[in-house]
């Protein structure tokens, strides 16, 4: 139910809350007063957090303008707190404005104690008569910890100018909750060099020759913190660059003793396991790959990052691999290890259950999540204690079915299995969400991003109940796996549409991963062709069910394929189509049928009328949708 916040003390507060801020998003809605054209503008800037601990006050920082020649008087400002589609709250005051007057405020929004719970904030202007002037909307997340509902960033800049501080505040506008600092470090099995200390972390270079500055990076790290965000610092969980394994003399170095072979029967190589980089100017541009169950090598790479976390204020770690390679041997030609039922290990990917385990229990509280590439050896990450799941994926990787990572809904399927083999190991028992990477228009020569193939991919993963790895350092996103050489930028609309998307996930979180279960139900809808499992050119529907609620997710496939790479950046848009008719067959009983997208009305939820009916394939549910661009919710009560 809608509560009112009337009081004279709650007033006064939001009086006293009114500050300076900048405005980012711009709405115009004009009004006739007889001869004379008026215009009234809401701007939201952002929150002044990306996560909210319960019992933590939300600050909203808008702009509300009066671009008329005539003094607009006793506007109300109302800002309405909705969750799941229904008002929870409602603060106003009155806002006066002079002619072609500038004014910035910010609102102050008390959530309710409720932990891990996703709001909508919508700040409404309206005249005397009560007529919308103007609207905007912005998410808000109320979680005590990042990783239920994991919003992964990323930074690789380090220069000793970077605009650390603009960057996280921008990152903060989508809500970005961790930040993973890609190639912050000197070498791999040396992150940080021996001089380096908390008071003075000094400069220097990485593999590359990047120039790389202790001070910028703690200019990131406070930055993030302000916003509640999570810091973690990248690295490979068993690499060492050419000065680990062999001296400038030409002798075995450490690392050496704990490599890795291909094995005798691995066609994909021999000799040593290795990873070309590039060029380096140290002589350090070949990655050398170290048994993860060799416990020296284990105690080794566990005290290298726990001397990070004593000189650089890090939350955690996040683990890198490169994918999988076939079968190998440690130096003598021996197994890697033995499972935990003593069958020897030849598969690295075999080896990160216990790796990872490990790892969690030297890092103690600080934070582990990792990267099996590929999904190759994902199952024991989904079944080990890592905190976070996440993984890159490539089309020519498969799943332990044989199936190709080619479409939306081989991406949708592996985030559904994680969530389900994660359950034993969540802190919920609900599932862990996956944390997907999967770079789009990898090989586009386009002057910006492609904003189809962007909006198509982020919608299923989401509807499945995972999240994206693609924004970070600033305003940029990934389309290619090293991250300093991403070069392309998003461009204004595909900006606008992330940070609605970022909105709309962030207030249905509830409902999108919080261990909706994926069910079978029939679903027709008239004059169009209806697929359950993303065929291109179809509309996907994608089918959900908790205790509370059915979902249905319609993602629009129409004209278009379901490929989720768009390699060259030529994807079209979906043929949006307005007024369809819905049958969802259920036999539950549906008391109300709700409506939210971030293509409609800020992701705004709005009621559907329905009716129930029977017929020879069951007791369906009838509605009519209004209208689906990319990715439409629809819940059912």
């Amino acid at each position: 139910m809608k509560q009112k916040k009337k009081s004279g003390k709650r007033m006064a507060a939001i009086a006293a809350g009114l500050m300076l801020a900048a405005a980012v998003i711009l709405l115009l809605v004009g009004r006739d007063r007889g001869q004379h054209q008026q215009e009234e503008t809401i701007m939201i800037e952002g929150t002044d957090k990306a996560r909210y601990a319960p019992g933590e006050e939300v600050l909203v920082s808008l702009t509300v303008c009066n671009e008329s020649k005539k003094r607009a008087e006793n506007l109300r400002l109302e800002l309405v707190a909705s969750f799941l589609g229904e008002e929870i709250d409602s603060i106003s005051q009155s806002v006066s404005l002079e002619a072609e007057e500038q004014k910035s405020l910010s609102v102050s929004w008390q959530p309710p104690k409720e932990d891990y719970r996703g709001y909508l904030l919508e700040v409404r202007l309206s005249d005397q008569t009560g007529q919308r002037l103007a609207s905007e909307t912005i998410g808000v997340d109320v979680s005590s910890n990042w990783v239920k509902f994991p919003r992964y960033g990323y930074v690789c800049q380090y220069g000793e100018d970077e605009a650390a501080e603009e960057k996280i505040a921008r990152m903060n506008r989508y809500h970005i909750n961790a930040v993973e600092y890609y190639d912050w470090h000197a070498l791999h099995h040396e992150p940080l060099p021996p001089t380096a200390t908390k008071e003075d972390p000094g400069v220097w270079e990485d593999w590359s020759g990047r120039r790389i500055f202790g001070e910028t990076i703690q200019r990131y790290l406070k930055a993030a913190q302000k916003k509640n965000m999570v810091n973690m610092a990248y690295n490979m969980i068993y690499a060492g660059t050419d000065s680990f394994v062999e001296t400038v003399d030409g002798k075995p170095g450490r690392g050496s003793q704990w490599q890795i072979f291909f094995a005798p029967d691995n066609e994909r190589g021999e000799g040593a396991f290795s990873f070309s980089m590039g060029q380096s100017p140290s002589g350090n541009g070949n990655l050398y790959f170290m048994n993860p169950l060799n416990p020296d090598w284990q105690n080794y790479i566990f005290t290298k990052q726990k001397q990070v976390f004593e000189v650089l204020e890090f939350d955690g770690w996040h683990g890198d691999t490169v994918g999988d390679w076939g079968r190998m041997t440690d130096a003598s030609g021996n197994p890697l290890g033995m499972d935990e039922e003593g069958n020897p290990i030849y598969e690295v990917k075999e080896t990160y259950r216990q790796f990872l385990n490990e790892a969690k229990k030297a890092l103690g509280d600080y934070y582990l999540s990792f990267n099996p590439v590929g999904a190759q050896g994902i199952e024991q990450a989904n079944t080990s204690m890592v905190d976070v799941l996440y993984t890159e994926f490539w089309p020519w990787d498969t799943d332990r079915d044989g199936v190709p990572y080619v479409t939306y809904a081989s991406l949708a399927a592996e985030v559904e299995r994680a969530r389900e083999e994660s359950k034993p190991y969540s802190f919920d028992s609900k599932g862990k969400s996956l944390v997907v990477k999967a770079y789009i228009n990898y090989n586009s020569t386009k002057s910006t991003m492609n904003l189809p193939g962007v909006l198509l991919c982020d919608s299923a993963v989401y509807a499945a109940g995972g999240s994206r790895l693609e924004l970070g350092n600033g305003n940029h996103m990934l389309h290619v796996e090293y991250y300093p050489d991403d070069t392309i930028p998003m461009g204004e609309e595909l900006e606008q549409q992330m940070e609605k998307l970022a909105d709309f996930t962030v207030a249905y979180e509830n409902l999108l991963r919080d261990g909706q279960e994926p069910v079978a139900r029939t679903v027709k809808i008239e004059e169009q062709p209806v697929s359950p499992d993303g065929q291109y050119d179809t509309i996907w529907a994608y089918t959900k069910a908790d205790e509370t609620y059915e979902i249905l997710h319609l993602i629009n496939l129409l004209g278009t394929d379901s490929a989720w790479r768009d390699e060259v950046g030529e994807k079209p848009a979906p043929a949006s189509v307005s007024n369809l008719t819905v049958a969802y067959y259920t036999e539950r009983e549906v008391t109300q049928v709700r409506l939210a997208s971030f293509s409609i009305e800020g992701g705004t939820s709005q009621e559907l009328e329905f009716e129930v009916g029977e017929d020879e394939a069951g007791r369906y549910v009838s509605f009519s949708v209004p209208e689906l661009t990319y990715w439409d919710l629809i819940y059912m009560q």
